[in-house]
């Protein structure tokens, strides 16, 4: 990448060497961060493919290309991701949003509008893209958001302040430090993947905080602590909604089930994948 080369021929150079470093989509990270760098949208790169950038712009860009080939995700690298159609600033103290939890909000919204669900706790909020969408596009009056991680929260706070969504943030370890508050949803896309699953993961989730992904008990830990204590924390006729492990999506229901919840229903993602699941309190069974 040197003095005088034109947009093409520095998205070219950049695409052949994210390639052959094994990057999975190579021309369309190599447009992000080039329109990144240059301020734009990425539509408009074939408008300018003649244009010079200039020598500050070319050693930027040469950088995140570098900083890519080393296979570190792009939104780490722009700082930044879009969601449910809002933007999200991201660090590594928080998990990256995949499309796949925009199906979570979605869920939570159609349960929200049809049962006429007011309140709702998303536990291990990390960024807050659920909370944050959830404020946004539901008719919510109470949205709390927690997590273990002060980091995180800064995160989620930033993002709420940025998309004007109006959350109360608490640091706390699932329920730890939620009080006597009750609510009508309990969401959350909890950490799930276990050590032997880690293990075999892209180099790319090596960037992403382990605490956000992996959990004891073969990754059933937190599903197994959200359902053993939701019934002190939710109103009569309330819901939970997780995001599955779509490996261990059979026994994740079976927790359910065995914890006496009723109307237990998984929702596949676009792939065909168990993705989510939805279930209702007996509420015989509320403390």
């Amino acid at each position: 990448m040197l003095k005088g080369e034109n947009v093409y021929t520095l998205l070219k150079k950049a695409e052949e060497i994210l390639k052959l470093k094994g990057i999975s989509e190579p021309k369309s990270d190599a447009e992000v961060l080039l329109s990144f760098v240059l301020q734009i949208k990425r539509s408009k790169l074939p408008i300018i493919r003649e244009q010079k950038p200039t020598v500050k712009h070319i050693s930027q860009y040469k950088k995140y290309i570098f900083r890519r080939s080393k296979r570190e995700p792009v939104a780490y690298i722009t700082g930044s991701v879009g969601f449910m159609d809002f933007e999200f600033k991201i660090s590594k103290n928080v998990l990256i949003p995949r499309s796949e939890t925009e199906l979570l909000i979605e869920a939570a919204l159609m349960l929200a509008a049809k049962e006429h669900k007011k309140s709702v706790l998303d536990l291990c909020t990390g960024s807050g893209c659920i909370a944050v969408s959830l404020a946004k596009l539901g008719n919510f009056k109470n949205v709390t958001a927690s997590d273990i991680s002060k980091g995180a929260l800064d995160i989620a706070k930033l993002n709420a302040r940025t998309n004007a969504a109006n959350i109360n943030f608490i640091e706390s370890n699932i329920f730890n430090d939620i009080g006597d508050k009750k609510f009508d949803i309990v969401i959350s896309n909890p950490p799930y993947i276990s050590e032997t699953e880690y293990n075999s993961l892209e180099p790319e989730i090596g960037y992403e905080p382990k605490i956000a992904l992996t959990a004891k008990d073969d990754g059933l830990f937190f599903y197994k602590e959200i359902v053993s204590k939701s019934s002190h924390y939710l109103n009569n006729d309330g819901f939970i909604i997780v995001e599955l492990n779509a490996n261990k999506s059979d026994e994740i229901k079976q927790i359910f089930l065995d914890n006496l919840y009723i109307d237990v229903e998984i929702i596949n993602d676009y792939a065909g994948l168990p993705r989510i699941l939805k279930a209702k309190i007996d509420n015989q069974y509320l403390n």
